[in-house]
């Protein structure tokens, strides 16, 4: 079962991630001198990340409710993480110094099969999540020693704590979206549904696409 206004917002951040990673790698190029340390070019990605991972939860209401799908949930971990693999070894053999060590995709894996193992249950992922955003939030308590650990900064950095939240908020919130009558009298959007729908295939191929036409373009400049 597909909801029209999920696939519509995963595919609103496929159009985003691809806007990202297009500015990102000129920037890289040096076509662009634009920070991405701070202000909208760092707000920015992390907008679509949570969109991504607030999908993931709202999905699980569809997947697995009023129980788990196991053979669904095993089918999608072993594709999604050899997606995220793949991701981790195409981006050390590349940006060695820089390498995606647990990412985004990295992050829907692991997500998908926690939040797998709350969906049916509410009050665990209330109470999770109010434990998430209290400890991240209000008490501040970060994983920075992730990374002191690793002494490797990454080009996309998406731990699981605190980012589960987004999954458990989608999780929690899903139901009642499901149920809203303007969200389910929504038109389809053919091309917004193409996108949400393959979005797995676009994440892995959109990159090494816009930052080979931006190295094949710098190369021509240079001739």
């Amino acid at each position: 079962m597909r909801a029209v206004f999920l696939d519509s917002l995963r595919g609103m951040a496929v159009i985003w991630m691809i806007i990202f990673h297009t500015a990102y790698d000129l920037k890289m190029f040096h076509y662009v001198t634009w920070n991405f340390s701070e202000g909208f070019w760092y707000a920015f990605p992390r907008v679509i990340a949570f969109t991504f991972l607030f999908c993931v939860g709202m999905s699980l209401n569809y997947g697995h409710r009023p129980s788990i799908n196991w053979r669904a949930l095993n089918k999608r971990s072993l594709k999604l993480g050899g997606a995220a693999l793949a991701v981790s070894i195409g981006t050390y053999i590349i940006f060695p110094s820089q390498w995606i060590f647990f990412g985004t995709l990295h992050c829907i894996f692991v997500g998908s099969i926690l939040g797998a193992l709350v969906v049916n249950h509410r009050k665990l992922a209330w109470g999770l999540l109010g434990a998430i955003l209290v400890l991240q939030y209000l008490l501040h308590y970060d994983i920075r020693w992730v990374s002191s650990i690793l002494q490797k900064p990454s080009m996309d950095f998406i731990p699981i704590y605190p980012w589960f939240w987004a999954i458990l908020l989608g999780i929690l919130v899903g139901p009642y979206l499901s149920r809203n009558t303007v969200l389910q009298q929504m038109k389809p959007n053919k091309f917004l549904n193409f996108l949400g729908q393959h979005s797995l295939k676009i994440y892995l191929i959109h990159q090494p696409v816009i930052f080979g036409t931006i190295w094949l373009v710098s190369q021509l400049v240079k001739a």
